[in-house]
């Protein structure tokens, strides 16, 4: 084992994958700055273990000494002796150089290699239901490991999800990205700091007021909504590198350095550089809504942890004098009861008549779909759900360039004026509610789940009526003078 490295772990790869900054911090920042690691991210890893539990029971397998994890080395040669076995093994130790992991399950395959007339594949249980990249990179680090160590790679690895389903990916489909991911993490493990980057994962670390300061104190370009590495990386190689570079470069010039770049790309982050310096909003067009008797306004919260959509709620704002929105919701108490909020639901949306359904971004559609699938709807409601549905979030880009470095609807509504009850309030921390509440039953809690929900729809209200006031500026020509 070399001592003058850091180790890298699989979870170097989830890190990476949220804010590469978040393992340099962990490193290399004073420790008093770190925050205390989000509830909603603290939660879904005690339930992942809680399912991983859950999964291993019905299967045999070895288990690793716990005592033995204090030295790794020693729990690495315990994992060694079991695989020269041909054993099942649950949490083994794996190491290669610097290189240390403990996947959750390996399992013996008959075949040739170092070990005799088996071989090892690799699982890992996610409490997710698809594969998402992080896990295959950690799947593919610990397949490299097991390489080295039996004298063959396995073509493929696997993952046990949410459901208890088993997929499995290609490795050498995989490797080419691992690989140009692999070359950041070591740079960063041998002290070389990323450079500034926000994105929206930042959020889900504890350093993310520092990615933000970070971020902000140089001006960097990554500040812009919507901006890839990919594109930072051009950007910086054509000598743009802040926010202010970019708004004071001229259109024609960005078309010359950005050749690969299509123009409307180039004209939203030439406005948006604009707007985030000078702080002020640029509204593109006005936007047209149309003009029915009811309005609706969607918000779903949901529990990822438990895989359920606990709450639909609505706000219904009829087309009448002096009628003041009505809120609505479609609360399941437990996974089984949400079938019966969908029947509701969709209930009462077939009953509507001359209506439009307004949502924040994608979220609400892609779980009606979800839903139907899973409990069945009537084609002529699904049809008439997806024919009357807008997605503000699209008419606000559509729309106004703001001065703000997210677009989520907490960051719009809270520029144009909005507040939400409770200062704590996001769909994470509703979601840890959601769970206290079915622990203790405390009806506080309860109520603070509906006010939220009632804030979230009350905020997209304030958002399409704010956006429908909103007109570009005409400029005036200015006549010659005489």
């Amino acid at each position: 084992m070399s001592n003058d490295k850091q180790k890298l772990t699989a979870e170097h790869f989830y890190k990476f994958f949220q804010c590469p900054h978040w393992i340099w911090y962990d490193l290399y920042e004073d420790q008093q700055k770190k925050k205390a690691v989000p509830p909603l991210m603290q939660m879904i890893y005690e339930d992942g273990l809680r399912h991983e539990k859950e999964i291993i029971t019905g299967r045999k397998f070895e288990e690793i000494d716990t005592a033995l994890f204090k030295d790794l080395d020693e729990a690495f040669l315990a994992t060694v002796e079991l695989m020269k076995q041909g054993k099942n093994i649950y949490h083994g130790v794996l190491m290669d150089e610097h290189w240390v992991g403990i996947p959750d399950l390996l399992e013996s395959r008959r075949g040739k290699s170092k070990l005799g007339d088996h071989y090892y594949v690799v699982y890992d249980i996610k409490n997710s239901k698809e594969i998402k990249d992080e896990h295959k990179f950690q799947l593919v680090f610990y397949s490299l490991m097991l390489e080295q160590i039996q004298g063959v790679r396995p073509q493929e690895a696997y993952v046990i999800n949410s459901e208890g389903e088993q997929k499995s990916f290609l490795i050498d489909e995989f490797l080419d990205y691992f690989h140009l991911t692999l070359g950041n993490i070591e740079k960063i493990l041998d002290g070389q700091k990323p450079p500034p980057f926000l994105k929206s994962g930042c959020k889900k670390t504890p350093w993310y007021s520092l990615c933000l300061s970070d971020t902000q104190g140089c001006r960097d370009v990554s500040l812009i909504y919507r901006i890839s590495q990919m594109d930072q990386r051009q950007l910086y190689d054509a000598g743009i590198k802040t926010i202010d570079q970019l708004a004071s470069t001229s259109m024609d010039q960005l078309q010359g350095l950005l050749e690969n770049w299509n123009y409307d790309k180039i004209v939203r982050f030439h406005n948006q550089a604009q707007s985030l310096v000078k702080n002020e909003m640029l509204v593109l067009k006005k936007t047209q809504f149309p003009e029915v008797k009811t309005e609706i306004y969607f918000d779903i919260e949901s529990d990822p942890t438990r895989g359920i959509a606990y709450l639909l709620g609505i706000l219904i704002k009829e087309k009448k004098p002096e009628s003041e929105p009505q809120y609505k919701y479609f609360l399941a108490k437990e996974k089984k009861e949400e079938k019966k909020i969908w029947e509701e639901f969709t209930k009462f949306i077939e009953g509507l008549e001359d209506f439009v359904i307004y949502h924040y971004a994608f979220y609400e559609k892609q779980t009606f779909d979800r839903l139907a699938l899973q409990y069945g709807v009537k084609p002529a409601v699904a049809e008439k759900f997806r024919n009357n549905t807008i997605d503000l979030l699209r008419a606000v880009t559509d729309a106004v360039i703001l001065p703000i470095y997210f677009y989520s609807l907490k960051d719009v509504a809270r520029y144009t004026g909005f507040q939400w009850q409770a200062e704590d309030a996001g769909g994470a921390e509703s979601v840890v509610w959601y769970n206290q509440w079915m622990e203790k039953g405390d009806q506080k809690v309860l109520q603070k789940i509906l006010d939220y929900n009632k804030d979230d729809v009350v905020a997209t209200l304030v958002v399409k009526e704010w956006l429908e006031k909103q007109k570009p500026k005409m400029q005036r020509e200015m006549l010659p003078e005489l």
